[in-house]
């Protein structure tokens, strides 16, 4: 994939397709993000995103800020996870990108539920479900859900966590 990413940029560049090379930048960031090379995903999402900044791209900075945002998260470093999230949810709040809104969200809820942080996890996932229920996106709903029925998992409320995951399910 990385050798097709490559011969994809150098055509991009010569003709001169900024969002196309940019978007070359994040493909490649995943690419090694997937396989663990973390130091080389950073230098090719911070190289995407400076291009999105260039183009006032704000997607695609608040796409670049995610995927910093979960490198970070990945990497154990919440306090720089959480700066990129919260970077992500106010261009997505600007866009009115609400999937992204509640997808970022979750993923705040992820590192405060890693941290035993139970009651901001229940906060920020419960902050999610509404607005995935506010658009109706039942797959988002259920993830939702599962998230708050495993944090009650966590601290032994089983019958609450039962509640959660039975909504889940349904």
């Amino acid at each position: 994939a990385l050798e097709y990413y490559e011969k994809s940029l150098k055509i991009k560049e010569e003709i001169g397709d900024k969002k196309g090379v940019s978007a070359t930048y994040n493909h490649i960031g995943l690419n090694n993000f997937y396989q663990g090379n973390y130091e080389k995903a950073l230098e090719y999402y911070e190289k995407c995103l400076k291009i999105d900044e260039e183009l006032g791209d704000k997607s695609g900075i608040g796409k670049s800020y995610v995927n910093i945002g979960i490198l970070y998260s990945k990497n154990g470093n919440n306090e720089k996870a959480i700066e990129y999230y919260e970077k992500t949810l106010k261009i997505f709040e600007e866009l009115g990108n609400k999937s992204g809104m509640g997808a970022t969200l979750g993923n705040i809820g992820v590192i405060y539920a890693d941290q035993s942080n139970y009651e901001k996890a229940i906060e920020y996932y419960e902050k999610s479900l509404k607005i995935f229920e506010e658009i109706g996106d039942k797959k988002k709903m259920g993830a939702s859900y599962n998230n708050i029925g495993n944090i009650y998992k966590n601290q032994g409320n089983y019958e609450k966590a039962l509640e959660y995951y039975e909504k889940s399910l349904k």
